[in-house]
């Protein structure tokens, strides 16, 4: 079989977790490679927010101020009913308490704009690299590709997300990622086609919930929105299901459900030029995060619902602390241990909080719907902010 390399770090998977390691473990003089099972890009996928905290990650490798002018910082998250009438309203970025703001982006431009870094940096990356086995010594870790290559490390991390074929391995035994009974559907629009966009629009997370079900909406850029929905179903939507559907019949159904929501809702789902519609998974514990020399991070360790938040931000922050913790412990085991002992309370928290905001956003009785109306106006505005600051003010020490 072919020898890819000899590196000293064997990363799989390219998405936001893998390429943040593979820079951190630049920044200690460490080599790795990347081995993406993709074909040539990472670019795909809806849009997301990184809160203060991970954009406090992305500046320690330099890319923070990209981030920003590629996005659309987010300054409060604003709850409304389905009428427009303001419920609650809670900070995101706030200068006075952390030094860098909340930004949404499309998953796509960040990923984009970190491979551009991975390149500029010389790090080697492979793609349709799909990962078939993994076989450890005592110093030494190999993976076999399905086109029957391989690489051999000191290290092997897998980032290779949600569906982690490095995660059995780890647990010597197949464990999938729990679905949550939520299908995120969602999508951009030109906000030069929204009629009387305001800049609340446009500079704040709109959440808006009314019996009919929950839909938010916010800048991504300096010339889209994006937007995103909970369809609730039973079970995960085929790969078929996902991709191959009838996009005007999904607009169509979906002006139907929102058609009594106030303006802008109507206009941003007719003037959408594409609908994505994303299985939502995430895994609440696992065992363990490592075996020997090879460890998962990000989505292959902790998937986290959407409707948390903090997907990618916690992902750049298990590349940040196990880098430092690389560099900075004598043994390799002891580096992975405090590393999981670190991040586990954290990951799992935040997990379960993720889940549970997604079981808020459901279609409800008229009745149902005052009550929750109530309780945002009561929980969110006294209680949301405090909630958030253990989320933003998290620091790691570099």
């Amino acid at each position: 079989m072919e020898l890819l390399s000899n590196n000293k770090v064997i990363i799989i998977g390219g998405g936001i977790a893998g390429s943040s390691m593979a820079l951190f473990l630049k920044k200690i003089g460490i080599a790795s490679a990347i081995f993406e099972a993709n074909e040539t890009t990472f670019s795909n996928g809806a849009g997301l927010n990184l809160a203060p905290n991970g954009v406090s990650v992305l500046a320690e490798l330099g890319l923070a101020a990209k981030a920003i002018e590629s996005g659309s910082i987010a300054v409060d998250g604003i709850f409304k009913n389905a009428k427009g009438k303001k419920l609650a309203k809670v900070g995101f970025s706030n200068a006075a308490k952390y030094k860098y703001p909340s930004v949404n982006i499309k998953r796509a431009t960040l990923a984009d704009m970190m491979h551009d870094e991975l390149v500029k940096q010389n790090i080697p990356v492979y793609f349709s690299k799909k990962l078939q086995s993994i076989s450890q010594t005592e110093n030494e870790v190999t993976a076999t590709f399905e086109d029957g290559t391989q690489a051999t490390g000191r290290i092997l991390i897998g980032a290779d997300g949600v569906r982690s074929i490095v995660r059995n391995y780890v647990l010597d035994t197949p464990m999938k990622p729990g679905f949550t009974g939520v299908v995120g559907g969602g999508g951009f629009v030109d906000k030069n086609k929204i009629q009387n966009l305001t800049p609340s629009d446009s500079n704040n997370i709109n959440f808006i919930y009314g019996k009919n079900g929950f839909i938010g909406y916010t800048g991504v850029n300096k010339n889209e929105l994006m937007w995103w929905t909970n369809i609730m179903v039973a079970n995960p939507y085929t790969r078929e299901e996902q991709i191959n559907f009838n996009k005007e019949a999904e607009r169509k159904s979906l002006l139907n459900q929102y058609a009594a929501y106030s303006s802008p809702i109507t206009d941003i789902i007719n003037n959408s030029s594409d609908f994505i519609r994303l299985n939502v998974f995430d895994i609440q514990f696992l065992p363990r995060w490592f075996k020997k020399n090879c460890i998962l991070i990000g989505d292959a360790a902790h998937a986290v619902s959407p409707n948390s938040g903090q997907g990618a931000s916690m992902a750049l922050e298990d590349a940040m602390l196990l880098a430092k913790l690389i560099r900075d412990e004598k043994e390799l085991d002891t580096a992975f241990s405090t590393f999981e002992k670190m991040r586990r309370p954290r990951v799992e928290k935040i997990v379960l909080e993720g889940r549970k905001r997604g079981s808020d956003k459901v279609i409800v009785s008229a009745f149902q719907q005052k009550i929750r109306e109530l309780m945002i106006r009561i929980f969110v505005n006294a209680f949301a902010e405090k909630s958030n600051h253990w989320l933003f003010d998290y620091k790691i020490e570099w």
